[in-house]
């Protein structure tokens, strides 16, 4: 069994390790701490073609060269090296922003907010993805249920215009970074302040706040 390990906290690297160790002794584990370096693993070491699972931050650092932002892009580039390979996603992050956007664009096989991890939660999610079953924590899994009833702060663009706003950005802004028109942004935030139901655009962090979707 080949494991790779991506975090930039060697003493996290380290526990995963030890469990991995510890129910799967005849293992082969990489460690790597970045975006470039998982770059650098898939892309030119033969070893890094055999990788069974992947257990991947959300949080490491940026590979700018190769746009390669965080552990959404380094899980898409091992999926595109290794279609197979299983992808467990790990993240600080309890924002239901982060947690989203982890399902969307990575549809992980297993994933676990790391306040909820312990090493036999962590066993129990190794074992459950390689017998092929999807293993979500119960509030990976319940946030994600609770967005299914508001379908407007799953799409992607909300999202961002959502975090955008709330690191102070103005609405004029929005259309230099977000790939849509600035009439389109407005509209966007009108609904989702008929969701929330707030009047600005400061209630609209507000509330987004309240629940959950950023902290």
């Amino acid at each position: 069994m080949n494991f790779v390990l991506i975090d930039d906290h060697p003493f996290i690297l380290e526990g995963y390790g030890n469990v991995i160790t510890q129910n799967y002794p005849q293992s082969k584990i990489a460690k790597l701490a970045s975006c470039k370096e998982v770059f650098e693993y898939f892309e030119n070491v033969p070893q890094a073609k055999l990788t069974d699972i992947a257990l991947i931050d959300f949080n490491i650092p940026a590979y700018d060269d190769k746009n390669i932002k965080n552990g959404i892009d380094a899980a898409n580039l091992v999926r595109k090296v290794i279609p197979y390979c299983k992808i467990i996603m790990l993240t600080a992050h309890t924002e239901k922003i982060f947690i989203l956007d982890i399902i969307k664009n990575v549809k992980p096989d297993g994933f676990f907010t790391k306040g909820e991890l312990t090493p036999e939660n962590l066993k129990n999610l190794i074992e459950n993805v390689l017998n092929h079953d999807k293993f979500y924590s119960d509030f990976v899994q319940e946030t994600f249920n609770e967005s299914l009833d508001d379908k407007s702060l799953i799409d992607d663009y909300n999202r961002q215009i959502l975090y955008l706003l709330s690191k102070g950005y103005k609405i004029i802004e929005l259309d230099k970074i977000i790939p849509i028109s600035y009439s389109a942004i407005q509209k966007r935030i009108a609904k989702m302040k008929q969701v929330m139901k707030v009047d600005d655009d400061k209630g609209l962090v507000k509330a987004a706040i309240k629940n959950g979707y950023l902290s």
